[in-house]
């Protein structure tokens, strides 16, 4: 009896502990919301939602492009840069060195934030915040906010002991050292990554302090978060930290789990919720920059992952840049194909991106700036450009992809084609083409400047009339019985007859049906 008590009463002390932990987590930097808050939306984000990654858009203006746009065209969840205080600078990297849990950094207050997760939450668009939670910063310095700190020391959320640099030599936990074997899973999980100091989240009260941050932007209404670094966190700890967080609509929130690599690398991580898949960013580089035949596309579990688990891209912060390893606006009908195949297509849940120009001569640059390295607020090009892929954006200006006609066509016809599968599929020579329950997609993807058409008559299975293509047209492609877009014609027999240009896209579908 005596050791049962003692085992009991170890394990409520435990308990309590890491309950009090979290309540003090929860409210280190944080300051009281002033901002009524909006419950994020009640929908799970599955293989027919539409996410995009709006990098690096400060509040302010998020708040009004959930309202006036993401939300009018059906995108069902944003991914948004990290809202914490960061080390001072212009740099984009600079958001991924926690200085505090502060919600107050260059991309606006902590009220900003939270009016603009209500407005996305009204607006049916879900908010998943990208968390930085494997580590603090690689210097010494006053952050955005003002907060003065040192690189294993951080008033009001760690010292030195709360790192893996800073625990005792002996103790297994023990790293005094940065990455150096990436195969090591010791070295991926306790070492620092880059020099950034590494928290010893297999410590109670850290990972209190971590679920407290994300249970304050749960509570202002966040749906989930992108787990930034997470194999460098490693499955046992960030399990143990989700466990200490509140339910989203009565679930656990959701989580992206960031584990660069593999299908078969990542499959540990779907245990949590979802995970990036690096198979299909990497193939679909290459088929559309002309590296592979179109064969090469991504497609099944082999090369993705399970598709109830796995968010695909074609691009995102990482890629977009760090060198040739990603399709990016700088080339206008490439990014814009394909993010549309990305969308056409049923393999895992599609991420579109959309950050801002950048010379290529200084990928580290961030947006332009307003007041110090305040970033500016979003201005896309105009109503008269901006409904299409530029050839040429102004260094720091935002792309706005969300504002393409084509981009808003895509999204309505995966809205109408649900989760209808391939049929009548066509993938010869530069050419792709199928059916998915009432719609018809067909690519070439001839490198641009080929001059490599497609003449070629190919079944589309759908009904005989004419349809309005939705890349041309956008979302509502018929209007007053007009085509606003390229008008195809469907055979009795289902056959239609394409012309389609180098590395062109068509979408018809039978809302945008003629007669």
């Amino acid at each position: 009896m005596v050791r049962i008590a003692s085992r009991y009463l170890t394990s409520l002390l435990a308990t309590l502990l890491v309950g009090w932990l979290v309540l003090a987590g929860s409210n280190a930097g944080a300051k009281a919301d002033s901002v009524a808050t909006q419950p994020a939306p009640n929908k799970t984000i599955s293989t027919s939602s539409v996410g995009i990654q709006m990098f690096m858009w400060p509040w302010v203006s998020l708040t009004d492009e959930c309202t006036s746009t993401l939300g009018p065209e059906g995108v069902d969840w944003i991914l948004v840069s990290p809202p914490q205080e960061d080390i001072k600078g212009s740099q984009w990297w600079t958001h991924y060195q926690p200085v505090s849990y502060q919600l107050n950094s260059q991309l606006g207050t902590a009220d900003q934030f939270a009016a603009m997760v209500s407005a996305c939450n009204k607006a049916g668009v879900q908010v998943i915040v990208d968390a930085v939670i494997n580590h603090m910063t690689n210097s010494t310095g006053v952050g955005y906010a003002g907060t003065t700190f040192t690189k294993y020391n951080y008033p009001g959320l760690y010292s030195a002991t709360d790192f893996h640099s800073g625990l005792q030599a002996t103790d297994p936990n023990y790293c005094g050292s940065e990455i150096s074997n990436y195969n090591d899973a010791f070295q991926v999980v306790h070492c620092e990554l880059g020099g950034l100091s590494d928290l010893a989240t297999e410590k109670l009260s850290v990972r209190a302090t971590i679920a407290g941050y994300l249970n304050h932007l749960i509570d202002l209404g966040v749906a989930g978060f992108r787990i930034d670094a997470a194999k460098h966190i490693g499955i046992t700890d960030l399990t143990a930290i989700r466990d200490l967080l509140h339910n989203v609509n009565g679930n656990p929130p959701y989580l992206l789990s960031e584990s660069i690599g593999s299908a078969d690398d990542n499959t540990p991580y779907t245990a949590l919720g979802d995970v990036f898949a690096w198979n299909y960013q990497t193939n679909i580089t290459q088929v559309f920059s002309g590296l592979r035949t179109m064969a090469a596309l991504p497609s099944g579990d082999k090369q993705v992952g399970p598709a109830n688990n796995t968010v695909v891209m074609v691009s995102n912060h990482d890629t977009e840049h760090h060198g040739p390893s990603a399709v990016t606006y700088r080339d206008p009908k490439t990014y814009l194909a394909a993010n549309a195949y990305l969308l056409a297509t049923p393999v895992g849940k599609p991420m579109l991106y959309t950050g801002y120009a950048f010379s290529a001569f200084d990928t580290d640059a961030g947006p332009a700036t307003s007041a110090g390295d305040t970033v500016a607020p979003a201005v896309c090009p105009s109503a008269a450009l901006g409904n299409k892929p530029q050839a040429k954006y102004p260094t720091g200006s935002f792309v706005c992809m969300q504002r393409w006609s084509a981009i808003k066509g895509m999204i309505s016809w995966r809205q109408q084609v649900a989760d209808a599968p391939v049929s009548n599929s066509v993938n010869a020579g530069s050419l792709v083409a199928f059916k998915r329950g009432t719609g018809f997609f067909a690519l070439n993807g001839s490198q641009p400047n080929s001059g490599d058409g497609i003449k070629k008559t190919v079944k589309t299975g759908l009904p005989k009339g004419n349809y309005c293509d939705v890349i041309t047209g956008g979302a509502v492609a018929v209007t007053g019985g007009k085509c606003l877009g390229t008008k195809i014609v469907v055979a009795a027999n289902g056959t239609t007859k394409l012309n389609l240009p180098a590395m062109t896209v068509i979408a018809i579908d039978t809302q945008n049906k003629l007669n």
